[in-house]
């Protein structure tokens, strides 16, 4: 006679949602990593200014802990540029993984029945969308794009300039039940743009 056990090993279709967990490095690795990365890519900053909140996203890349990543605060702290090539440049260096991210406003509905994509969902500027029109459908691109994240068991990476209560009075509670997925770092300072 067939137990749960054995159906929880031998039916594929059958099994918990698993999120990859990353351990990238130790900190004084990624610190150094990251540092570089940052002052290579963000050229416009003259002097290199690590903020508290650096920590917190480098002990994320020193365990995921198979949590995505949401970095939130002000313009010009860095947030674009961490996700956009910092980030990415650590993992390609560790993983072989390419990470791209898309503009909020650039998305597009996910394509569900694609088998080549990547382990992760990156979303720049989460708030900046529009909702799209399709054929007389209204879609909106960044809460399909997260459940996607969520169904598929992919890592969601996202950045914003919108606070809690900004972000709870755009986005419905399910949406804002798959963010607890990630670790917010709220970044805080005065902007590196002069």
């Amino acid at each position: 006679m067939r137990t749960i056990e054995d159906t929880f090993k031998f039916d594929n279709f059958l099994q918990p949602k698993m999120f990859n967990r990353y351990r990238l490095g130790t900190k004084e690795e990624l610190t150094e990593m990251f540092i570089k990365a940052f002052k290579h890519y963000d050229q416009t900053v003259e002097t290199y200014r690590h903020l508290p909140a650096y920590d917190e996203i480098i002990d994320w890349l020193v365990d995921t802990k198979g949590r995505g990543l949401m970095l939130m605060g002000n313009c010009g702290l860095g947030k674009s540029t961490i996700m956009n090539y910092v980030i990415p440049a650590i993992f390609m260096t560790k993983t072989k993984k390419t990470l791209r991210s898309v503009s909020a406003k650039d998305l597009v509905v996910m394509e569900r029945t694609s088998k080549s994509t990547p382990p992760f969902v990156i979303i720049d500027d989460l708030g900046t969308e529009s909702i799209k029109n399709d054929y007389g459908t209204k879609i909106d691109a960044v809460v399909e794009a997260i459940a996607y994240a969520e169904d598929k068991s992919k890592t969601l990476l996202i950045t914003t300039n919108l606070n809690r209560e900004q972000l709870e009075s755009r986005y419905d509670t399910r949406t804002m039940d798959r963010l607890k997925k990630c670790k917010k770092v709220a970044i805080n300072g005065e902007s590196f743009r002069k």
